[in-house]
């Protein structure tokens, strides 16, 4: 009898691929009649990424299994390529259990209209960095969770010095980066229906506040600057990252005695941004049952532990994102990533993800730059994103 075939589509590099190779192998054993081929695809813009599975999908290949980041989510399910899980999930104790120990936000963040598409497999957020020793040299104590806005401000303009070889704080101007900055002014880049709102009052106010830094010269260009390596060379004595950066800095010879992180600051309320993947299931795939087998396999502790290994990933459940052998020992507050995520809200990912991204930067700079002002920059920005939108 011939086998049965699943077909599995991901992104990522060589690494992730393996990872998925190995969970994949898990699966084989008790299912040994069943062969499983990978396509790993680099992602450059994930409409593309859409477009590639639709393409699959129409020449008989359709992937049963597929792993997408958060900016697709809402794109894969208006076109109607994911099978809703919430029923898959219940009726499953082993996915059940797995569900439980998400953060609650992470799989909010993979469901449409209260139906849930996807099982995380790794997150990203934000914390704010800073560097003991410039705080302690400015005889200013350390932020703790809770600091404000203009708490931060002041911190920035005292630990600025004068000839520019340290800014307070390193802007980026990315479009995950400048996230926890709506977050916790309680807006964001689209409502809660989806729908474009760049130029909302609050949303000019937060730009204001970073504009003022820029003018104020308490950070570097936030167009051109590497601040993560600015932060490692000890150019800067505050940047916003999340875990990715933890490696190169260790390994540039920063230690716990050098920097620790701290939840980012609140202007009307705490929060961050998360960003982040998860496994999917077709909805039309012909081999449900074999499909959440593999599933199981790609969502178990020993795959997300193996994603986590790579030092990238914050892993999705509080017992491995706590876990200091998974998650290492520094900075010394290394837990305060996981609360970062328990707080964050998604990054904003409609349908138009990417003209709302490209706009979104693009309008960063003009301000930035001088080139406008904010209230006009948005307005311009929210009439061209509400083009697009249609």
């Amino acid at each position: 009898m011939e086998n049965k075939v699943l077909r599995v589509l991901n992104w990522g590099n060589t690494e992730e691929e393996k990872i998925a190779n190995e969970a994949i192998a898990r699966f084989n054993e008790n299912n040994p009649d069943v062969e499983v081929k990978q396509t790993c695809v680099p992602v450059t813009s994930w409409s593309d990424f859409i477009q590639k599975w639709i393409t699959m999908s129409t020449s008989g290949e359709a992937p049963d299994v597929i792993n997408i980041g958060l900016e697709a989510v809402h794109m894969a399910v208006s076109n109607d390529l994911l099978m809703p899980l919430d029923e898959i999930v219940s009726g499953d104790q082993e996915l059940s259990k797995v569900k439980e120990e998400y953060a609650p936000v992470l799989l909010d963040g993979f469901s449409v209209d209260d139906n849930l598409y996807g099982l995380p497999n790794g997150s990203q957020t934000m914390v704010m960095y800073y560097n003991k020793t410039m705080f302690d040299e400015a005889g200013l104590e350390y932020p703790k969770d809770g600091w404000t806005w203009d708490e931060f401000y002041e911190d920035a303009k005292k630990l600025t010095k004068s000839d520019g070889s340290v800014y307070g704080y390193g802007l980026s101007s990315s479009y995950f980066q400048l996230t926890p900055w709506w977050s916790t002014n309680s807006t964001a880049l689209v409502d809660e229906n989806q729908n474009p709102a760049l130029n909302s009052k609050k949303m000019v106010e937060s730009v204001e506040f970073l504009d003022k830094l820029v003018k104020e010269k308490v950070t570097p260009d936030p167009i051109s600057s590497d601040v993560y390596t600015m932060f490692s060379s000890k150019q800067l004595a505050m940047v916003g990252a999340g875990r990715w950066v933890l490696n190169t800095w260790q390994d540039a010879g920063l230690t716990n005695a050098d920097f620790d992180c701290v939840q980012w600051p609140v202007n009307e309320k705490e929060g961050s941004v998360f960003g982040g993947a998860a496994w999917c299931i077709s909805k039309n795939t012909e081999n449900k049952e074999l499909s959440i087998e593999l599933l199981k396999s790609l969502v178990s502790e020993e795959t997300l532990k193996a994603v986590a290994a790579g030092g990238q990933q914050v892993p999705p459940t509080e017992s491995l994102a706590t876990d200091t052998e998974i998650m290492g020992t520094t900075p010394d507050n290394i837990e305060g990533i996981w609360k970062a995520v328990t707080v964050a809200s998604p990054v904003a990912a409609p349908t138009y993800f990417g003209d709302l991204e490209q706009t979104t930067l693009r309008c960063m700079e003009e301000v930035f730059s001088g080139g406008k002002d904010v209230q006009q920059a948005l307005d311009d920005a929210q009439k061209e994103v509400e083009e697009k939108a249609k």
